[in-house]
C-alpha cells in the first residue's frame, strides 16, 4: 500500500472516530473529507510528479462532480417533495384514518400503523412519515389509554424497513446505487429491492402483532402525560427576585405550604440539596421546583419568582406544548438558557425531559442534545413560528400543524406521478434520468402552491447532503488507492475456507453493526467498494463464469444496501428511532431488548433472500 492508501486509511479511521464522538457536524465532516483528499493528492503530486490524483486518490474535478451526483440530486429533491406532502396534510389523512379504523384496539392499531408507515416510507423520506405519525399516535394514546411507547417504536422500525423496499425509499439505497454506478456497475432498479424488503416489512408487522405487547415497554413520556393526565408534574427553574416576600426566610419553612416540591436550590455555582437547616433565601437564588402547571404559574405572582429566561408566562393568553429537538438542529450543543426562544419565537422554555427523566440539575445550564424534549408555553403565533423551524418538531397540537390542507390532492397527484416516472425510467434502463424526474417533482410542488419556495430550500437537509458528497469522495478514493481491493482481499482470504456465503454474511453483519453506532450512509458508502472488490476477488479466484460472477457482485451490492439499514439496536442508529426516543419515553435498554432481535431476524432474512433472488451463490 502506497502513501495514498495510508491517507485513505487514516481519513477513514478519523471519520469513524469523529462520527462516534460527535466532535464535528456532518457537513463539516463531508466537506473536510473532500478538502483533505484533494489536498493530499496535490501534495503527493508535488512530491512525485508521476503521481496522478485523479487515478490514484481523488482529483479536484472529481470532487466538484460529486455535488452533481445523481443520488445527491434525487435525495435533495425528495426532501422537497416530502415536505410538500407534510405541509398539505396529505400524509396526515392516512394517519388519522388508521386511528379511526382501529378503534383503539392495540394490535389492530399496530398492524395498520406499521403497514401504512412502511408503505409510505417506501416512496417518501422516513423523517416526514415519522413526523406526521408521532403527534397523531400520541393523541390516540391519550384517548385510548394505550401507552405511546407501545406504538412509536414499531412505527419507526416500519419506516426503516419500508425504506428498504425501493430504490428511493432511503438515501442509503440511492447512495449505494450511485457509488456502484461510479465504479462501473449498473444502478439499483426502482423495485429491485422489493422482493427482499417487502417480506422483511411484513415479518416485522407479524412479529409486533404476536409478541410486541410482551416485549414493548409500557411507559409514559412527557408528551403522553401532557395529553392524558389531570395531575401532570413538571420540573422547572425559577429565580427569586428582589421583591419576593420569601427573602430572608429559611428554606426549610418557605416551601412548607407551597403546592410544589423544592428539589434543590443554587446560589452562584453552588448547588444545595436537602435536608435544609438554617439556609435562608437570598435575592438571585435559583430553585428547581416540581409541580403542576397551575402551581408553577401561580408561584410567579405569589412568591415573585421568575423563569430562567427573559419572559414570564401568562396563563390567560398562553398554552403549554412540547417540542422535540431535531437531529439536524443548528442549536445542538448550546445551553438551554441561551436558546432565546422568547426572542426568536415568542415562546418560553418551562421544563426539560431527557432519557425519560426530568433533569435534576439546573435546566438553563444543560447542553441541548438531539431528542431532548422541551416543555414550552406560548400563544398561537409562537406555535406557528416554531412549527416552521427546522430545529424542532412540534409534538402536540397535531391538528394545527398543516397550513395548506386544500392542496393535499395536488400533492398526492404529484407524488403518484413522480413514483410512476421513477418506475418507468428504472424499468426502461434510464436510471440516469431519475434526478430530472425528482427535480421535476420538487418544482411541481412549488409551482402548484403546495409549498413556498423559501420553505422548499429550508426543507433540504444541507448538512446531510454535504456529508454524503464527502463520503462518496472517500468511497472513490478507497477504490482509486487500492484500499478497497486490499481490504476485500483480506476479508476473502480470512474466510476463504468457509465459502462465499460466509464472506457475504461477514460483510453484511459488519455493515449492520457499524450502522447501529455511526451514520448508515457513511457505512454503506465505505463498504460498497470493499464489497464489490470482494465479489470480484471471489469470482476471479473461483473461476466463475461471467454471468455467475455478475450475479454474485449484484448480491454483495444489494446486501450492503439492505444491511446498512439494519440499525434497530440503538436510538442513534437511524433518525426515525431518534425521533421517537423522547416522545415514547424509551431507554437504551428498550432498543436493545426489541431492536437486537429485529436486527438479527432482518440479517438472517438478507442472508436467505438475497442469494435466492439474485442467484449469486
Amino acid at each position: 500500500m502506497g502513501p495514498e492508501g495510508l491517507v485513505v486509511v487514516v481519513l477513514t479511521l478519523l471519520v469513524v472516530v469523529v462520527l462516534v464522538t460527535e466532535r464535528a457536524t456532518l457537513d463539516v465532516v463531508g466537506l473536510g473529507l473532500l478538502a483533505l483528499l484533494v489536498g493530499a493528492g496535490e501534495i503527493l503530486r508535488l512530491v512525485d510528479p508521476a503521481f496522478v490524483p485523479e487515478e490514484q486518490l481523488l482529483g479536484a474535478s472529481d470532487a466538484f462532480a460529486f455535488f452533481g451526483n445523481n443520488a445527491v440530486l434525487v435525495i435533495a429533491a425528495l426532501y422537497v417533495v416530502g415536505e410538500g406532502l407534510s405541509r398539505t396534510g396529505a400524509l396526515e389523512v392516512f394517519a388519522r384514518g388508521v386511528v379511526r379504523t382501529a378503534g383503539g384496539r392495540q394490535r389492530v392499531v399496530m398492524l395498520l400503523v406499521c403497514l401504512i408507515a412502511g408503505i409510505s416510507s417506501a416512496f417518501l423520506n422516513n423523517t416526514a412519515v415519522v413526523l406526521v405519525f408521532i403527534p397523531v399516535l400520541i393523541d390516540m394514546a391519550a384517548k385510548t389509554g394505550i401507552a405511546a411507547s407501545r406504538l412509536l417504536m414499531p412505527m419507526a422500525f416500519a419506516t426503516i424497513l419500508g425504506g428498504m423496499c425501493t430504490l428511493v425509499g432511503t438515501s442509503t439505497n440511492l447512495l449505494v446505487s450511485g457509488v456502484a454506478e461510479s465504479l462501473g456497475q449498473a444502478p439499483i432498479g426502482m423495485f429491485e429491492l422489493s422482493p427482499i424488503g417487502v417480506p422483511m416489512l411484513l415479518g416485522l408487522v407479524a412479529l409486533m402483532i404476536i409478541v410486541g405487547p410482551r416485549i414493548l415497554p409500557e411507559r409514559y413520556s412527557l408528551s403522553a402525560m401532557m395529553a392524558g393526565s389531570d395531575q401532570r408534574e413538571y420540573v422547572t427553574e425559577l429565580t427569586f427576585g428582589p421583591t419576593s416576600p420569601q427573602l430572608g426566610r429559611k428554606y426549610a419553612d418557605a416551601f412548607a405550604d407551597v403546592r410544589a416540591d423544592l428539589l434543590f436550590f443554587a446560589r452562584g455555582e453552588e448547588m444545595v440539596w436537602p435536608p435544609y437547616f438554617n439556609e435562608t433565601i437570598e435575592t438571585g437564588d435559583v430553585v428547581m421546583l416540581r409541580g403542576g402547571i397551575d402551581e408553577l404559574a401561580a408561584l410567579q405572582d405569589e412568591l415573585k419568582l421568575k423563569l430562567f429566561n427573559e419572559a414570564r408566562f401568562d396563563a390567560k393568553s398562553m398554552q403549554f406544548y412540547e417540542l422535540a429537538v431535531t437531529p439536524q438542529s443548528a442549536l445542538l450543543g448550546r445551553q438551554i438558557g441561551d436558546l432565546h426562544l422568547w426572542r426568536d419565537f415568542g415562546a418560553i422554555t418551562v421544563a426539560v425531559l431527557r432519557n425519560n427523566q426530568h433533569i435534576r440539575e439546573r435546566a438553563s445550564k444543560q447542553v441541548l442534545q438531539a431528542g431532548d424534549l422541551l416543555l414550552v408555553c406560548g400563544d398561537d403565533n409562537s406555535q406557528a413560528r416554531l412549527r416552521a423551524s427546522s430545529d424542532f418538531y412540534l409534538l402536540t397540537g397535531a391538528h394545527q400543524r398543516v397550513l395548506m390542507r386544500g392542496k393535499a390532492r395536488r400533492a398526492l397527484a404529484i407524488i403518484v406521478a413522480l413514483m410512476a416516472s421513477f418506475s418507468a425510467l428504472s424499468m426502461g434502463g434510464r436510471g440516469d434520468l431519475l434526478p430530472i424526474a425528482a427535480i421535476g417533482g420538487a418544482v411541481a410542488m412549488v409551482a402548484s402552491g403546495c409549498l413556498h419556495a423559501r420553505r422548499a430550500y429550508r426543507a433540504i437537509d444541507w448538512s446531510i447532503l454535504m456529508f454524503l458528497v464527502g463520503t462518496i469522495g472517500l468511497g472513490r478514493a478507497m477504490e482509486n488507492s487500492g484500499v478497497a481491493h486490499l481490504a476485500a482481499g483480506g476479508i476473502v482470504h480470512l474466510l476463504d475456507g468457509i465459502g462465499p456465503l460466509a464472506i457475504f454474511a461477514g460483510l453484511t453483519l459488519l455493515c449492520a453493526l457499524l450502522s447501529s453506532v455511526i451514520s448508515n450512509q457513511a457505512v454503506a458508502v465505505l463498504l460498497t467498494p470493499i464489497a464489490l472488490s470482494a465479489a470480484g476477488t471471489i469470482a476471479l479466484e473461483s473461476g466463475l463464469p461471467a454471468e455467475q460472477a455478475a450475479a454474485m457482485t449484484r448480491a454483495f451490492l444489494l446486501g450492503i444496501a439492505l444491511s446498512a439499514s439494519i440499525c434497530f439496536a440503538t436510538p442513534i442508529g437511524h433518525q426515525s428511532s431518534l425521533m421517537v426516543y423522547g416522545p415514547g419515553g424509551y431507554r437504551w435498554s428498550d432498543f436493545l431488548r426489541v431492536g437486537v432481535p429485529v436486527s438479527l431476524l432482518a440479517w438472517v432474512a438478507i442472508l436467505l433472500l438475497v442469494p435466492m433472488i439474485t442467484g449469486g451463490f
